[in-house]
């Protein structure tokens, strides 16, 4: 039984990305979510608050697991109807604001945290072995750690490395879009994206990763994540935090905190030794 005041929500960016109102329905089923393809991209229902991407619609947990794939979903501003569900927006969850400033010392120790967690905890995959310089490099990522090293700011230089690693987002995808968060989170903009590089990765890897970079380029990403990269900056993380975002996904956690310890330790200069 769905109670009478269900509500939805989503975040106050998703104008940016999807234009309402808009008449879909579900494409893909998962364990506890479900997708729906809209013009230019995947929009997600969950009822995970901190998973929320841009694209992605917070529903109560029962509502979630009952919907069948192909059910049809209009979704209006202020209204979401989903199969039989008639639902009121809540108010839109505000995006999280990065810090004006960085506190270097705060970072140092918690990125060599990081680092130490994910020598312990981090799940297995070719980004994680490339990261911590184990003696066997994966062959997938010949190269790739020489491009690092150089500085490479081009992404579209690392095409070769797009959709390398499993699961929807593939690890060397999750590791690239992390540096690009964390670069134009803080305004660092370092990194380039060109006009063209969407396109470029559409070629080589998932539609879920070409959504994350689109998403990455302007700063965003999953709620979760978005949050650790404020906080790395401000406050000491616990190794419990970063362990739980390691098991996020089949490597994605690990290799997103790969990708977000390798910008702030390489590209911001604040001295962290390992």
């Amino acid at each position: 039984m769905i109670p009478a005041d269900s509500k939805f929500c989503y975040r106050d960016d998703l104008r940016q990305y999807l234009e309402l109102p808009v008449e879909i329905q579900v494409s893909h089923r998962f364990s506890t979510s479900f997708d729906a393809e809209v013009p230019g991209g995947i929009l997600h229902f969950t009822a995970n608050q901190q998973a929320l991407t841009p694209l992605s619609v917070l529903l109560p947990a029962d509502i979630v697991a009952e919907v069948p794939a192909g059910c049809k979903v209009l979704f209006q501003p202020e209204r979401l109807v989903v199969g039989t569900c008639d639902l009121l927006v809540a108010p839109l969850l505000e995006r999280v604001l990065m810090p004006a400033q960085i506190d270097h010392a705060i970072l140092q120790g918690n990125l060599r945290q990081l680092y130490s967690n994910l020598k312990l905890f981090g799940r297995s995959s070719p980004v994680l072995d490339m990261v911590l310089q184990r003696k066997r490099q994966p062959e997938s990522l010949c190269g790739a750690a020489e491009l690092l090293v150089a500085g490479e700011s081009d992404l579209a230089k690392f095409a070769g490395y797009f959709g390398v690693g499993e699961g929807l987002t593939p690890s060397f995808d999750d590791f690239l879009a992390a540096m690009l968060l964390v670069d134009r989170s803080y305004g660092f903009n370092q990194l380039s994206v060109s006009e063209i590089f969407c396109e470029i990765a559409a070629a080589r890897t998932t539609r879920q990763a070409v959504q994350q970079y689109r998403f990455a380029a302007q700063g965003h990403f999953s709620r979760q994540f978005e949050q650790v990269v404020a906080t790395l900056t401000q406050r000491q993380v616990g190794a419990a935090e970063l362990v739980r975002l390691m098991g996020w996904g089949h490597s994605s956690g690990t290799d997103i905190l790969c990708g977000i310890w390798y910008y702030f330790s390489h590209r911001v200069k604040i001295g962290v030794k390992i």
